[in-house]
């Protein structure tokens, strides 16, 4: 068991949040790049697509509209798009090939193309009339994590300047800086509560994320990252969509991880919450929401910010869970079983990459 590159990646977190307050040039000639644009299309897989999701809150508050899509998806079957609608373009590695085919399509046709990437030496940097990188670059182990977060930070920044350019209000961007005072205190208690729940929760079936609006993206990524890391079957769940018949796949003994938030989500979260329970689920709240934490069998407590830069502090107790089930269940978080031949078969035959070579 290792995990030391997971959790490093989490404990840089605060790095980056210390960055979201400025306003680099960066983001400012990207904001540049989609001043006349009149939407945008964002494109990822995985992480990535969770991140897009995120960030298209933040170019709506903006005043460009959004519009999220899967990239294998994008790729496939392109929506409609003029030659003003620009494209974002996520990829940690640079090298997803249908995140890579979307930036060069839309390039071809001559739209404004943005790359978020933590390799700007990497064939979607290159695709890109512009490229925000994470100097930082790659990170050691396979779940992403301060990567996503940068990701977040850098896509809000540029979404705060392009709010600036067109004279937007873009009501919660001016608090990016804000995450950063509570960073810290956060991860401090969330090490020790992630050891705790790991332990109780252990031996349950399933692992359900439940969010909404830019906590759905939360839920879907603390989903993924409990699969990546602890090699067990985890979902996320939009939280009106749970009560659509969702709800029935519940078991008792399941955790139900709750993503408490904001005054808008209220009720639909405490009605979730009390379903899960009567079922006889395991409830965990994170949140700022003290009705929810209070009937939860455990609670997170986090600061009421805006909901643009909430998902900033939101995933960081899921990661210290992922990392910390790993290791109770005698994992690896850094690697994906890619220690065991079969697991490390699969990948090889499923995941594509476009090779060094190849750029």
């Amino acid at each position: 068991m290792s995990g030391v590159h997971m959790r490093a990646g989490v404990e840089a977190v605060p790095e980056v949040l210390a960055e979201a307050g400025e306003r680099p040039e960066d983001a400012r000639t990207a904001a540049a790049v989609l001043a006349g644009a009149s939407a945008v299309d964002l494109v990822g897989c995985g992480s990535s697509l969770f991140a897009a999701a995120v960030l298209g809150y933040a170019f709506d508050a903006a005043g460009l509209r959004s519009r999220v899509t899967e990239a294998y998806e994008y790729a496939g079957y392109p929506p409609p798009a003029g030659p003003a609608d620009a494209l974002i373009a996520i990829s940690h590695t640079g090298r997803t090939p249908d995140v890579v085919a979307a930036a060069r399509a839309a390039a071809a046709a001559g739209r404004p193309v943005i790359a978020i990437t933590d390799d700007g030496a990497s064939p979607l940097a290159a695709a890109a009339g512009y490229a925000l990188v994470d100097e930082r670059g790659m990170e050691s182990a396979l779940p992403k994590t301060r990567s996503y977060v940068s990701t977040l930070v850098r896509g809000l920044r540029l979404a705060r300047e392009l709010a600036a350019l067109r004279g937007a209000a873009a009501p919660g961007l001016d608090a990016l800086a804000e995450p950063a005072g509570h960073v810290g205190a956060l991860l401090a208690a969330a090490w020790p509560q992630a050891a705790d729940l790991a332990d109780r929760w252990a031996d349950a079936p399933r692992y359900v994320v439940v969010g909404a609006g830019p906590e759905h993206a939360t839920a879907l990524e603390g989903a993924l990252k409990i699969t990546e890391a602890a090699s067990v079957y985890a979902v996320g769940w939009q939280i009106e969509e749970a009560a659509h018949g969702t709800w029935v796949s519940t078991r008792a003994g399941e955790l139900a991880i709750v993503l408490a938030v904001g005054e808008r989500d209220r009720d639909a979260v405490r009605r979730t919450l009390a379903g899960l329970r009567a079922i006889g689920a395991a409830t965990w709240v994170i949140g700022d929401d003290e009705e929810a934490l209070a009937a939860a069998d455990a609670a997170t407590r986090l600061p009421a910010l805006p909901a643009p830069v909430m998902p900033l502090l939101t995933a960081l107790p899921l990661y210290c869970f992922a990392h910390q089930l790993a290791l109770g269940r005698g994992l690896d978080p850094d690697v994906m079983r890619q220690d065991e031949p079969r697991y490390r078969e699969a990948r090889t035959v499923m995941r594509r990459s476009i090779s060094t070579a190849a750029n």
